[in-house]
């Protein structure tokens, strides 16, 4: 396993709301990343970047337009906040699938990588009829 294969594992993407750090290699699986880009895992596609990410810190000082031009000519996405929504978004549906029936649930990402849960998902439904069933 190289440094970046371990960077890739241990780097965290805030995602509020969904409970604690999750790495990029959760958000992007190695099928996943097959599928929508020019490399065989997360830590193929940054070792090829050419950036140096040796920590979460190293991460986040890469150039936006940078990292934004390298995730345009090397995947099917525009830009990394277009990427990093469908990572999340497919790992959402996957903890939904695993955790319950919420198979239509959904997330939006902010600039940072944070993840709030769209209102009108199962989860906010199944609270009000909760509510209403207590008669509250």
């Amino acid at each position: 396993m190289g440094e970046a294969e371990t960077t890739a594992a241990t780097l965290d993407v805030e995602i509020g709301g969904l409970g604690g750090e999750v790495t990029l290699a959760d958000l992007f699986p190695s099928s996943w990343v097959e599928s929508h880009c020019q490399a065989a895992s997360i830590s193929e596609f940054l070792e090829e970047s050419g950036f140096a990410v040796a920590d979460q810190e190293s991460f986040e000082s890469i150039p936006a337009h940078e990292l934004d031009r390298y995730v345009d000519a090397n995947t099917e996405f525009d830009d990394w906040q277009a990427m990093l929504s469908a990572g999340v978004e497919r790992y959402v549906l996957e903890q939904a699938g695993a955790d319950g029936p919420t198979a239509d649930a959904a997330a939006e990402v902010d600039d940072v990588g944070e993840v709030e849960a769209v209102e009108g998902s199962d989860s906010a439904e199944t609270e009000t009829e909760d509510s209403l069933e207590a008669g509250v």
